[in-house]
């Protein structure tokens, strides 16, 4: 059986921009609606949504190829990058990579040995046995995207990009901004500076970079700095601005 191929890795080796979106209501429905809409890929949200193991199974599930299903673990743990991976992830965000030997250790609960300490049982991921031997070739496309968003990990930028393993990084704009200690986000000077350091690095060492686009200014600088891995908001952000905007159009008629 064919396992389904890696559309946001494919993307970013052509140097072409991949948009997606960032999951945090735990339901398989809403990660089948935005997959169905053609989002290059999908984050499924486990660091600052109330979402389980279970339910993040079923999410993967839902999430239709060609898009790219992936999840931000909660922490740089193995338990959690291990059992992400089983159910059928193509790539996992690890937040809050301030040094090289952080994304070391990521680096090495993503492969299998000997590159890495994975464990061997990829369930869901080799479609419950039907594709093993398939998944265990291909399991080298599953990415690594080390987080960026502080101080630290900006003054760091070069060791950490320059770690065997990492596929990819993700620049949070709200926690650098904090780390900061500034406001604005990418509307901050300070943080636009941090965020071009960072950008100038990746594209020196040839490490494909992403960023939150909360606004469309935010997206044009994220392409002006030629960062491809954009997230274009979150599911319920669209949820509530969307309700918000059809709720203020019906009481602007009456």
């Amino acid at each position: 059986m064919k396992l389904p191929a890696n559309r946001l890795k494919a993307l970013l080796r052509e140097g072409k921009p991949a948009f997606g979106l960032f999951l945090t209501i735990g339901h398989a429905e809403v990660a089948e609606m935005m997959s169905l809409v053609g989002y290059d890929w999908l984050l499924i949200d486990m660091e600052h949504a109330p979402i389980d193991v279970a339910t993040l199974g079923n999410m993967v599930i839902a999430i239709e190829p060609p898009t790219t299903p992936l999840v931000r673990v909660p922490v740089n743990d193995p338990a959690y990058i291990k059992v992400a991976l089983d159910a059928g992830v193509m790539g996992v965000m690890v937040p809050h990579v301030d040094r090289a030997d952080e994304a070391k250790l990521a680096a090495s609960y993503v492969r299998y040995p000997p590159r890495g300490v994975r464990g061997v049982g990829p369930r869901r991921a080799a479609l419950y046995g039907l594709a093993r031997e398939e998944y265990m070739k291909v399991a080298e496309d599953v990415m690594l995207i080390v987080q960026i968003e502080s101080r630290e990990a900006v003054d760091n930028a070069e060791d950490i990009l320059s770690v065997e393993g990492v596929d990819a990084y993700f620049i949070g704009p709200a926690d650098l901004s904090a780390s900061l200690g500034v406001t604005g986000g990418l509307r901050n000077p300070e943080v636009v500076r941090a965020v071009e350091r960072v950008a100038s690095v990746g594209e020196a060492q040839g490490v494909p970079g992403g960023i939150y686009c909360g606004s469309r200014s935010d997206l044009e600088l994220a392409l002006r700095l030629g960062l491809r891995m954009l997230a274009l908001g979150s599911d319920y952000r669209l949820l509530v601005e969307g309700a918000k905007r059809r709720l203020e159009e019906a009481r602007s008629l009456t």
